[in-house]
């Protein structure tokens, strides 16, 4: 049995990013930062966004802006 590496690597990254979706959405960028030590969630949130526009899942890109807004609100009042 033959197994197509560019439709099996995809799977991985689609599967890889639905993760890092679950886990900003689930924690929060600010959660992300503290708890889990990412220096710049931002980034990580708009790699995220790149990639679900690139597959037309405008509605998790809308959470993620939302995230993202928050994010920067809470940082500007510290």
């Amino acid at each position: 049995m033959k197994v197509d590496l560019k439709e099996f690597f995809e799977e991985v990254r689609k599967n890889a990013m639905d993760s890092g979706y679950d886990l900003l959405k689930a924690n929060g960028l600010e959660g992300l930062e503290k708890d889990f030590g990412s220096n710049d969630p931002v980034g990580l949130a708009n790699k995220l966004m790149t990639y679900f526009i690139k597959y037309e899942e405008y509605e998790k890109c809308a959470v993620l802006k939302k995230l993202i807004e928050e994010y920067n609100k809470t940082c500007q009042t510290k």
